[in-house]
């Protein structure tokens, strides 16, 4: 069963400015603006804002959220000064750069921002080694893929140094997420860069599962038809009420939060444990294709 994992509160979830914070602060000046029983066009009347402003900040089409607008619009929502002060630091915090902005041209929307500020992750890898457990060895191998070489040398280095700074910078901190993953079979028998690659990117999965917050399941082959054939996606959990889906594209990819959408992909995911190896069998299967 899909649930927040228990070292990481969602105080502690919302602690940095980032993806997070900012869908928070949009969610409340939504609901404020609501409350007030103001429509958006009002608001760009009083504010003396051209009529697509609130709906791009609305709907989370502005890049960077001015702080001075935030505490306008609390003033014309007839805010405390207290929650006002508030949610004006969360648009000066969305406002700083993570490490990630260094590569935005290598990572495609704000996946890579939600991804670092969630408490827990589930993952289907239907074709390919997850990301955050590739090795650079097979990354280099996947760029030189009918994808990877309409990019430059330069180019593929750049995204190999860029995933490799995703994974430190979520596995290593202190407070890593909780992540669970099913790999179907395929991902591991397919030999991405040849069978020494994948015989070292298989023992560095084998390490991984040995993590107390990574449980990792294979799909067999002998399952057959399952709940999530023909796709891959990712559930990150932020706190108890708030989740998203993220299934993957070409570019970025398809971002779901309607609660009836969440809700579908938890339930696909906990048929896919149960049709998967559990978790100490995925071991010894890891350690058995290793050999």
């Amino acid at each position: 069963m899909i649930a927040v994992a228990d070292q990481r509160s969602e105080e502690g979830v919302m602690s940095r400015g980032g993806p997070v914070r900012r869908r928070h602060l949009i969610r409340e000046l939504k609901r404020l603006r609501s409350a007030r029983g103001v429509s958006q066009d009002e608001v760009s009347t009083r504010m003396g804002w051209d009529r697509g402003k609130i709906h791009r900040l609305e709907g989370g089409r502005l890049q960077r959220i001015k702080a001075s607008d935030v505490i306008a619009l609390c003033n014309l929502y007839e805010v405390s000064a207290e929650e006002t002060e508030i949610l004006a630091e969360i648009a000066r915090e969305s406002r700083q750069k993570s490490w990630w902005y260094r590569y935005k041209n290598v990572f495609a929307g704000p996946f890579i921002g939600l991804e670092a500020e969630a408490a827990s992750l589930f993952e289907y890898s239907a074709s390919i080694v997850p990301g955050l457990f590739q090795t650079k060895e097979y990354m280099a191998a996947l760029m030189e893929s009918s994808a990877g070489l309409m990019a430059t040398e330069d180019e593929k280095s750049k995204r190999i140094d860029a995933r490799g700074e995703r994974q430190s910078s979520l596995l290593e901190r202190v407070d890593p997420p909780r992540i669970w993953t099913v790999i179907d079979e395929a991902a591991l028998r397919r030999q991405v860069g040849g069978p020494e690659v994948m015989k070292r990117q298989i023992s560095h999965l084998a390490e991984l599962s040995q993590r107390p917050n990574i449980d990792l399941q294979v799909l067999p082959f002998e399952v057959g038809a399952h709940a999530a054939a023909g796709f891959q996606f990712s559930i990150l959990v932020f706190s108890e009420a708030d989740s998203i889906v993220y299934i993957e594209a070409d570019q970025d990819g398809l971002y779901l939060e309607e609660e009836e959408q969440v809700e579908r992909y938890k339930l696909v995911f906990d048929r896919l444990q149960a049709s998967a190896m559990s978790v100490e069998r995925s071991k010894d299967f890891l350690k058995s294709l290793s050999k």
